[in-house]
């Protein structure tokens, strides 16, 4: 059996007693903590502590929060520093949710609205920030657009809402580090790293939704004494009284930045329970029992559909079926593929296929793209629809005169509309990182639009059906 290096811990035990001397010495009697004690967490309903799946999230936060900080900071600029406030913020408040699983029961649908209601004015807040004229707008449009990941909390599949998130972001992410600054592409590659760490969280932590406490306080009651994002909602209330290290940084103040609290309110550490004063075999017991008692590290498990890459099957096919299907199927690595034989009656399929570009010069009833990756599309008109289904990194430019585009289940997807099909609809559904570009002005100048990913609904007034709205995030 291979032996375990425990210095590490005996590092941090030493540190933390350190801590705790500096803050006995300074401290009047009785402790800080009793002239200023810290209020006690929500999640117990007013006594005990956070229930574990809160404890997990602090640990997750004490690993991302400090390197994105930091790196914000080294960019220099005011912008990101006001996003990574935003995203930090997020957090907290999605804490706030987590550690009321502990006291209250499930929120009622009504309750959610009033529950969102510091995360609303966050997001209008941050919305209004955007400016696209401004240098940093894409580092902007991150922080406004990772606000969404608070939401997670409401459904039952939270890390596939956090990889919606994601991929929202990724969008704007891409043209942060387009920019080529170092230091605003190591700030984008630690946001990208703390979504993807949250969606694994998620699955490791909470995979079919948030439990709640079945008997406990009604949600609306709770959040309303306990709003999110609010010091009692989160961790323990920071102490009033500055101990006269704090400001020397270290452990205390990482826990004290991080997790909304004071390092006055650390328990004291007497004679005997200090590395220093214990014996080898007492050294090594409480190394051995502080390795078992650490938490369970979240690991990315694979996805389902891992491995199954999309593209050829077999042979590749160029043919008419049927005299109705134009069939491109299993072709891959072709730059030049060109279908000029189809007429108005037929329907051209694309069919697991791998990077190629494909151009359909003529008028066709309908062009599917289907199990497909990377395929660049160029067509000109087009009666019924263009349809990619379970396709990702596809691109489609119609240079003629196109009526509708149906999504699905498509993860990056760029479409680029001419003047004739500006008034196409696009209809999508279970799909991310979907993009549009239409032209402006007859300079050749272009506008490009992110396709809403994020939804807001409630129930209508008559409470007999759904009222269903984009989210602010795009306004």
């Amino acid at each position: 059996m291979a032996v375990i290096d425990l210095s590490p811990f005996n590092t941090i035990l030493q540190r933390l007693e350190g801590v705790a001397d500096r803050l006995e010495r300074g401290a009047p009697a009785g402790g800080a903590a009793a002239a200023a004690p810290a209020a006690a967490s929500p999640a117990a309903g007013g006594g005990g502590e956070a229930p574990a799946i809160a404890k997990s999230f602090d640990a997750f936060m004490f690993a991302k929060v400090g390197p994105l900080d930091a790196a914000a900071k080294d960019t220099g600029s005011a912008e990101i520093g006001t996003a990574t406030e935003g995203i930090v913020a997020a957090l907290r408040m999605l804490r706030s949710i987590v550690a009321g699983t502990g006291a209250a029961k499930k929120p009622k649908d009504q309750d959610w609205k009033n529950i969102f209601g510091p995360l609303a004015e966050l997001s209008q807040k941050a919305g209004r920030a955007c400016d696209n004229r401004n240098d940093f707008f894409q580092a902007q449009k991150v922080g406004a657009e990772a606000l969404g990941l608070v939401q997670l909390v409401m459904g039952t599949a939270p890390a596939s809402h956090v990889k919606a998130v994601l991929e929202t972001c990724d969008f704007h992410l891409v043209k942060v580090m387009q920019k080529k600054v170092p230091a605003e592409t190591a700030w984008g590659k630690l946001v990208k790293e703390l979504l993807k760490g949250l969606e694994e969280w998620c699955i490791e932590n909470c995979k079919m939704g948030l439990t709640w406490k079945f008997d406990g306080q009604d949600a609306g009651d709770y959040f309303t004494s306990n709003p999110i994002g609010s010091p009692a909602a989160g961790a323990a209330a920071p102490a009033k009284a500055a101990a006269p290290e704090k400001k020397a940084g270290g452990m205390g103040a990482i826990f004290g930045s991080i997790l909304g609290k004071d390092a006055t309110g650390l328990k004291k550490v007497t004679d005997d329970q200090k590395v220093k004063n214990r014996s080898a075999e007492d050294s090594a017991a409480a190394s051995a029992a502080a390795s078992a008692a650490k938490p369970k590290a979240f690991v990315p498990k694979p996805r389902a559909n891992e491995g199954r890459k999309k593209g050829p099957k077999g042979a590749p096919i160029k043919e008419l079926q049927r005299d109705t299907n134009w069939v491109i199927e299993n072709q891959e690595g072709v730059s030049n593929l060109t279908l000029d034989e189809a007429d108005m009656k037929q329907t051209v399929l694309v069919i697991n296929c791998r990077e190629i570009t494909l151009q359909v010069t003529t008028k066709v009833k309908s062009i599917t793209i289907d199990g497909c990756e990377k395929v660049n599309l160029i067509c000109g008109d087009v009666l019924s629809t263009v349809e990619l289904v379970n396709s990702d990194k596809c691109k489609v430019q119609t240079i003629g005169t196109l009526n509708a585009i149906a999504i699905d289940k498509c993860d990056g997807v760029a479409i680029f509309l001419s003047k004739q099909s500006v008034g196409a609809s696009i209809v999508t559904s279970k799909s991310s990182e979907m993009n549009v570009t239409i032209p402006e002005g007859d300079e050749g100048d272009i506008i490009e639009m992110p396709i809403p990913e994020q939804f807001m609904t409630r129930l209508a007034p008559s409470g007999k059906k759904l009222i269903t709205e984009v989210s602010d995030l795009y306004h």
